[in-house]
């Protein structure tokens, strides 16, 4: 039997983030600028940290215009923007993507016909439009005179502006054109997420009292009772020595979607209602157009219905004077695949797509409904190919009513109050992020509340806090 390998703290505080994502990268990197004598340890199961559903995240816009309910979309738009700045602060120059900009929303008033299935409206424009002129009304007022906001998105009293149907009925096919009730265009921009976890993955390294573990599929966290100083035993396994190690902290958190429920569950925290894990493909397509038509390729949403979306990574000029651009593209339809509570094991079909254990070919074919729906709906991508298909994680609805039809305008998908941070108790932290732009917000919690715990012993409330946005302390 292989002896675990200890390794204690002698006096300083540890705190644990088990899970080596943009949540949990980020939130190491607020700990240590607030803490340097804390001593922070990352748990990432894949070979390096921000390799996994963080780097399939196509960085589509969020100013929170495909959003219904204003209070979900301006906290959309303060952390984009939140998010951008963080980024900037730390020395992150290539921030957005090299590809066409500005983003393209598009309300759709009738049903739309895609492969083969009839998709009606979730909520009628006379719903969502009014909604766009809050969200310009609150950047107006809380970005007039900010020059960082102005120097990525442009003046806050022009972040959208409805287009006449000659302005874009170049990016849609004559089938979708006629159930389009209004078109707006946006200043969103298009995140680089390969180039930010790129970034993130050298600049966490950089600080002393950061420790990365990877290639360590933690197995267990328990506490230590008998102890006189309340630490946390983390049992994980060494995939690269393949050995079972063991780890002490005070603090914890979990930054680990997947396993989240389950390490509650070890840790006697199952109170909170489960969040799901949903597993989602994004199919990478390159399109090879005229340079003359460059402008029909923008991020362009298809909102409230068919929820089809294009976002475009990279342009690359070729020989013969082509564009050649990446595309991310999802389709709500065929890229949900299927949702789990994450208080149950993961079925194995999910961990083969997430490990990538299925053949090329199989993912392929898996995308290509994903393709040709799109297909129906913008006409840059014609003539595209599919090039990839990624598989990740994304956290949903989380709050009591378990309504996650997308395409029910009653669903929890429609009002995203939450961040995915919370506390546990006892020094323990959720941290899952629901979105990207989340992580700064998470962080800066994190910080709040890893402070006040150590200020108070490392003793907290026994009770479970699970709260929206607006609730939370």
């Amino acid at each position: 039997m292989t002896v675990p390998k200890y390794s204690l703290p002698t006096g300083s505080t540890v705190i644990a983030i088990i899970g080596g994502g943009i949540a949990g990268c980020v939130q190491a990197i607020c700990l240590a600028e607030e803490f340097p004598w804390l001593k922070i340890l990352i748990f990432e199961k894949n070979k390096d940290i921000l390799c996994g559903t963080s780097c399939m995240n196509p960085g589509r816009p969020t100013f929170g215009f495909h959003y219904r309910h204003l209070e979900t979309a301006t906290f959309c738009q303060d952390n984009t923007v939140n998010f951008t700045k963080f980024l900037e602060r730390i020395g992150c120059r290539d921030i957005f993507a090299r590809a066409p900009q500005k983003g393209i929303y598009v309300l759709m008033k009738d049903s739309v016909q895609i492969l083969g299935e009839s998709v009606d409206p979730v909520f009628s424009p006379h719903e969502i439009i009014p909604v766009f002129e809050q969200i310009k009304r609150h950047a107006i007022e809380k970005y007039q005179n900010d020059r960082e906001f102005e120097k990525h998105f442009g003046r806050p009293d022009q972040i959208c502006r409805q287009l006449q149907e000659s302005e874009y009925e170049s990016f849609l096919t004559p089938e979708v054109l006629k159930g389009v009730a209004a078109c707006y265009e946006t200043a969103e921009r298009t995140f680089n997420t390969a180039g930010i976890c790129s970034f993130l993955r050298g600049y966490v390294k950089k600080f002393k009292n950061i420790t990365i573990h990877t290639g360590a599929n933690v197995t267990y966290l328990e506490r230590m009772e008998q102890s006189t100083r309340r630490n946390y035993r983390i049992t994980w396994y060494d995939v690269r020595e393949a050995e079972k190690r063991i780890d002490i902290a005070q603090l914890v958190t979990l930054a680990c979607w997947e396993n989240v429920g389950a390490f509650r569950r070890q840790l006697g925290k199952s109170d909170c209602e489960p969040t799901h894990n949903r597993l989602k493909m994004l199919a990478i397509v390159d399109i090879n157009i005229e340079a003359s038509l460059l402008q029909t390729i923008r991020p362009i949403f298809v909102a409230s219905g068919p929820f089809c979306m294009i976002s475009p990574q990279e342009c690359n000029e070729q020989p013969d004077g082509h564009i050649r651009c990446r595309c991310a593209c999802t389709l709500a339809i065929r890229t949900n695949i299927m949702t789990v509570p994450d208080n149950v094991p993961l079925p194995a079909d999910y961990e083969e797509m997430l490990n990538r254990r299925i053949s090329h070919e199989d993912r392929l074919n898996m995308a290509k409904p994903i393709l040709e729906g799109a297909q129906q709906f913008f006409t840059c991508l014609k003539h595209a190919r599919l090039a990839d298909v990624r598989f990740g994680t994304v956290r949903v609805p989380y709050g009591g009513g378990n309504n996650m039809d997308l395409h029910d305008a009653a669903s929890e998908h429609h009002k995203r109050n939450y961040p995915g941070c919370y506390r546990l108790g006892e020094g323990l932290y959720v941290n899952e992020a629901m979105k990207l732009i989340y992580s700064t917000y998470n962080a800066e919690k994190m910080v709040e509340w890893v402070r006040a715990d150590i200020l108070q012993g490392n003793g907290t409330k026994e009770s479970i806090y699970c709260l929206p946005i607006d609730e939370i302390p």
